[in-house]
């Protein structure tokens, strides 16, 4: 395989309701889309969903590092097997800046993507000589609307997934009616995490806001804190209230060196594209495994069937993953522009396609409906 040509597209999707939580509200998806081709026309894609407040990368910022820095290191290059390309991803990977994660990520998949179509392979085969699985996903609720919570509730228990991660805010009486609201539709029995998306601003207010909510039986609290508090993360998992996980606060290799030297939390948010990939994630899942701390798979708001599909490879390759997020396709999309489409179904159960890559491309017709100039 060779590189002979890298572009850049830009998706816009709207969504079919906005998505809130205490660092952004979002209701449109714009995602950076790279498509790389082999020496023989063949095309393959990656993509990425940067975000300012996680990884500090914008859209403009992940074009730039594309063309200015990436596209020209893999421009002309050529991998005789699948060994080559790891070692080319591992070098790479160890000088990779913070805020160039989502950019090597969607760089990465497409990379992957185009080897094992090339070589007439699954992504997951590359990995692993195992079929894959059926993946069993949780849902999300996003709103501080009460009557928003109430009818995503209802709908999820319709749709009969086991697990719900329930975005909180910074006032506590508000969310004691956002828990009880969940809990009254969704049982006792429901999988349920808090996610404050550093809503609470110091430890004690955090200690206090989860000693109050305890009769909900959160499983975990997902980013209670500001990114940069590792002191608060580690007396918040000290406190040992509710399992800490941490999301903005683990992008790279030593993000996860630091917390795991802070004892800052119980748990990594792996999401595929502020973590640079899969190689990288897998990596960040080892880490956390050799040193005692859970991993859930995250996802960013917006993906389409690309990033899901390498979602659930990482899902496929860490067994161990306490819960999974993503694959909701046109669940909240107004329309995922690719085929086939992957997109969780009833219970929460999600596949891989059949077929070679990621075995998703762009459907055209629709692909150029949300296409934006880059």
């Amino acid at each position: 395989m060779q590189i002979k040509q890298a572009e850049i597209s830009i998706l816009a999707i709207p969504m079919n309701f906005e998505v809130q939580h205490a660092l952004a509200s979002r209701s449109l998806a714009r995602n950076v889309i790279v498509c790389l081709t082999d020496e023989n026309g063949l095309k393959a894609y990656g993509e990425c969903c940067p975000r300012e407040y996680v990884s500090g990368e914008s859209i403009d910022s992940v074009v730039s590092a594309l063309n200015e820095r990436w596209f020209p290191k893999v421009q002309g290059l050529k991998f005789t097997n699948f060994s080559e390309l790891q070692a080319w991803i591992a070098s790479a990977l160890t000088t990779l800046p913070r805020n160039e994660h989502a950019a090597f990520c969607a760089l990465e998949l497409a990379l992957l993507d185009l080897y094992a179509r090339s070589t007439e392979q699954s992504v997951l085969q590359l990995f692993s000589a195992q079929p894959q699985q059926p993946q069993r996903y949780s849902a999300v609720i996003a709103s501080e609307k009460i009557e928003n919570v109430a009818a995503n509730a209802a709908m999820i228990k319709q749709f009969g997934v086991k697990a719900c991660k329930v975005k909180l805010v910074s006032d506590l009486q508000h969310n004691h009616k956002i828990l009880t609201t969940v809990r009254a539709a969704l049982g006792d029995s429901m999988s349920l995490r808090g996610d404050a998306n550093a809503a609470w601003q110091s430890a004690d207010e955090a200690e206090r806001q989860l000693s109050a909510l305890s009769k909900y039986q959160m499983e975990s609290i997902e980013q209670p804190l500001p990114a940069q508090d590792i002191n608060g993360l580690a007396q918040l998992t000290s406190a040992n209230i509710t399992p800490v996980m941490v999301d903005e606060s683990i992008c790279s290799r030593a993000d996860a060196q630091t917390l795991i030297d802070e004892k800052a939390c119980h748990l990594f948010n792996l999401r595929i594209s502020k973590c640079g990939g899969i190689s990288n994630s897998l990596a960040l899942a080892k880490k956390a495994a050799d040193n005692g701390i859970d991993c859930q798979l995250g996802a960013q708001v917006g993906e389409t069937s690309i990033l899901s599909s390498a979602g659930l490879v990482l899902a496929n390759l860490v067994p161990t993953l306490k819960w999974r997020e993503g694959c909701f396709g046109q669940l909240l999309l107004e329309d995922d522009p690719m085929q086939p489409i992957v997109q969780l179904g009833a219970g929460g159960m999600a596949n891989l396609q059949a077929g070679t890559g990621f075995g998703i491309q762009p459907e055209v017709v629709r692909w150029k409906r949300y296409l934006e100039t880059a």
